[in-house]
């Protein structure tokens, strides 16, 4: 737990109120408002290296680095629609991703463990949900989570064999070449972690890391498919950085893969996990099939050039 009487003596101003908000402190004072948080890592590197990359669309602290937490400005935020707030995210990541982008020695031990760590992932759920396929099929009377499961398992089947017929495509492709570009990770991208007033912000910077430009959309894919349509913000992501062909093998294999929902919850939780994996997977499917027919219209308007 974050000490205030610490905060307050290492900073010049007096606390009107505290209130809370996920983990985080509001703190109200005669200075403004601000958000303390339990600090992880260390940002004082990481921020000074989008400065000298010219990003500049990060919440900078307002302590010293050194300091066991962390202090931002408190920021209003302009009232705006979730999939407007998603197209700003958009193009600033694509600026994340221009500003930071390097090209490196491709590492054929790390495209291996990224292929086996892959295969075995979804070779794991296929036994899984051939299991508990032969499993529930055996049952008089399912439950409405297990009923649900059943009905659409030939989704999850196809799903998983795409993802694997489309990573051995990709670690094909991969073993050939020579150079891959790496990019600035964000790695936690969800409509809250991205804050617009004047100028927009990227918060919570914990995981960030340099890696394969794909993490960041999956990741952001992955926390707010329910809440956005995907589709258009992936081809507007595309116009400002476009995959190449290897790195978007890997990025639809991944995506394919559905999650793993077990049954040990009550029969209502059960049901709920069950149609969120469904509407993942079939949400996803129409994403991939998209992508595939915009592939192949481009490689036909090529080939008649």
């Amino acid at each position: 737990m974050i000490s205030v009487k610490k905060v307050l003596n290492n900073h010049n101003f007096h606390i009107n109120n505290i209130s809370y908000k996920n983990n985080s402190k509001i703190l109200e004072t005669d200075e403004g408002k601000f958000i303390l948080k339990s600090k992880r890592t260390n940002k004082e590197q990481l921020f000074n290296y989008l400065k000298d990359r010219n990003f500049n669309n990060f919440l900078p602290l307002e302590n010293n680095s050194n300091e066991p937490y962390e202090l931002y400005r408190f920021i209003n935020e302009t009232t705006i629609s979730p999939q407007d707030k998603a197209i700003d995210l958009i193009y600033i990541l694509s600026m994340l991703h221009i500003k930071t982008t390097t090209y490196e020695e491709i590492n054929l031990d790390q495209i291996k463990k990224i292929y086996e760590m892959t295969k075995n992932e979804i070779s794991s759920l296929k036994n899984y949900y051939l299991d508990l396929q032969d499993y529930i099929e055996t049952k008089v009377y399912m439950s409405p989570a297990e009923y649900l499961l059943i009905r659409h398992i030939s989704k999850i089947h196809s799903a998983l064999n795409y993802a694997d017929n489309t990573l051995e495509n990709w670690y094909k492709e991969k073993k050939v070449q020579k150079k891959e570009r790496r990019v600035l990770l964000h790695r936690n991208l969800t409509l809250d972690h991205f804050l617009k007033e004047k100028t927009a912000y990227f918060i919570n910077w914990d995981y960030s890391r340099k890696g394969l430009v794909i993490y960041d959309f999956l990741n952001f894919y992955k926390n707010e498919y329910q809440n956005l349509e995907m589709e258009s913000l992936f081809e507007l992501y595309q116009s400002k950085y476009r995959y190449t062909k290897d790195e978007k093998l890997l990025f639809l294999s991944l995506l394919a893969i559905p999650y793993k929902v077990d049954f040990k919850k009550t029969n209502y939780i059960n049901t709920l996990e069950v149609r969120k994996l469904i509407i993942y997977v079939e949400k996803t499917n129409r994403f991939i099939s998209k992508e595939y027919e915009k592939d192949q219209k481009a490689y036909q308007e090529k080939f008649e050039q």
